[in-house]
């Protein structure tokens, strides 16, 4: 990747506990904040969790797809039933974070990197409140931390206090962002997984690993970005070093990514060809509203592929 330096504002690698454990708990109650209704972990997801808990039958209603009817209890009463089942909670659900370096610019009040803390933060505690089983990988060019899922209020915190934590860890050299670190360290364990993938993805980065990961996981990739890079400006010129590119300093111009609808539209058409939902999150907006989005669409998406599914 390669992008603009502005207000480099990471946290540090090494922070006093105390300092630690107060921003982890102000983190948790902002995410509280912002999670607000959609604690209920509504991901609306193909996941099931770890099986279906039969609940009840009840007869036949005309138009209904063939196959959810329950043939041995159908044949017994005499006419068509079918079987309803509970949902099992305790899916497994996996936040994938891009910490390299250019996510931790911004050129307002916040960085990229702080907007993904908040959006990270406020998905772990609706997946913790749901009783799912939260996992993370962090990664730059390579898996800076990883956890296996587990539930529970002992897992938050291990997960904000980590995520904060890890936010220095570009300081150590790090080459170009690279998805496939993160997308390898998930295909390597046993299971089917939620996966939230976070990054400003500002090299059009988009492995074709992400379509053998969607045939077998719920992946939704959450786009963060800050839209004065993709601002066009003949006064504005940062002297800047790309954090991810060549050492050379050189002038940059906001815009020189391309412009914000390209990239939206760049992210559509590669998310578009296996049906994964894609949304944007700007530094300049507020995390609830942004989500409320986010979840609207990846419904569209879930009930597009279940009409697919009863035709």
């Amino acid at each position: 990747m390669s992008g603009p330096t502005g207000a480099s504002r990471g946290i540090p690698a090494e922070v006093d506990p105390a300092e630690l454990l107060r921003r982890v708990r102000l983190l948790e109650l902002a995410a509280r904040r912002n999670a607000g209704g959609r604690l209920g972990g509504d991901w609306v997801t193909s996941i099931p969790g770890q099986g279906l808990l039969f609940h009840e039958t009840r007869k036949y209603v005309a138009g209904e797809p063939a196959r959810r009817i329950d043939w041995a209890i159908s044949t017994r009463v005499g006419e068509p039933h079918v079987r309803v089942d509970l949902e099992e909670r305790q899916r497994e659900v996996y936040l994938a974070i891009d910490l390299s370096p250019s996510m931790h610019t911004g050129l307002g009040e916040k960085t990229k990197l702080e907007l993904t803390v908040e959006l990270a933060a406020t998905l772990a505690v609706s997946a913790i409140h749901s009783g799912d089983r939260l996992g993370w990988v962090f990664f730059a060019d390579r898996v800076l931390a990883e956890e296996r899922g587990a539930p529970g209020g002992r897992q938050l915190f291990r997960f904000l206090r980590s995520l904060l934590e890890s936010t220095g860890a570009w300081t150590r050299p790090v080459a170009e962002s690279d998805p496939r670190a993160a997308i390898h360290a998930l295909e390597r364990r046993r299971g089917r997984f939620v996966i939230f993938l976070i990054s400003d993805f500002i090299d059009h980065d988009l492995p074709v690993d992400l379509a053998y990961v969607r045939a077998r996981h719920d992946l939704s990739l959450l786009h963060v970005y800050d839209p004065l890079e993709y601002e066009p400006s003949s006064r504005l010129v940062l002297s800047a070093v790309s954090p991810e590119g060549p050492p050379a300093p050189s002038p940059l111009t906001p815009g020189a990514l391309g412009t914000l609808e390209e990239m939206r539209a760049f992210l559509r058409r590669e998310a578009g060809r296996h049906r994964i939902a894609c949304t944007s999150f700007s530094t300049h907006e507020a995390v609830a509203p942004a989500l409320d989005r986010f979840f609207h669409l990846k419904r569209r998406i879930a009930e597009t592929a279940q009409a697919v599914l009863d035709t």
